[in-house]
């Protein structure tokens, strides 16, 4: 099943950003068939409006995907401790491109419902 789920990323890995942000005419038309034109950079900016711009604390990113939608917030957070989690990685190596030169920010390949999997990094 693990193999089915990579392959799955692994196919999605060059469309990904582009149909979740909308940036093309065949995008917006698969989210409005498929996804009811779910906007889900509304939804992004709502979410991470919660997160104030002078957090400080530790904050878990499970999943990060490839950080299309975090990485400006998370670049600014200088004083926060993240920790980027995905399943996949060729979704976390697009979020580590993005991400990676953030002292502050650090990501991990891993599975949230393995425990196991990641404890080894501190998360928990």
């Amino acid at each position: 099943m693990a193999d089915k789920i990579q392959n799955a990323y692994e196919t999605l890995k060059n469309i990904y950003d582009d149909v979740l942000t909308q940036r093309n005419i065949f995008s917006k038309l698969y989210i409005k068939l498929f996804w009811s034109g779910t906007d889900d950079n509304d939804i992004a900016r709502k979410v991470l409006s919660y997160v104030s711009d002078d957090f400080s604390g530790n904050l878990l990113d499970v999943p990060v995907g490839t950080a299309v939608f975090t990485e400006n917030k998370w670049s600014s957070l200088k004083n926060a401790h993240i920790t980027c989690l995905d399943y996949s990685i060729d979704m976390l190596d697009q979020a580590r491109k993005r991400l990676g030169s953030h002292a502050h920010i650090k990501c991990i390949q891993g599975d949230v419902g393995n425990k196991k999997h990641f404890m080894k990094y501190g998360v928990f």
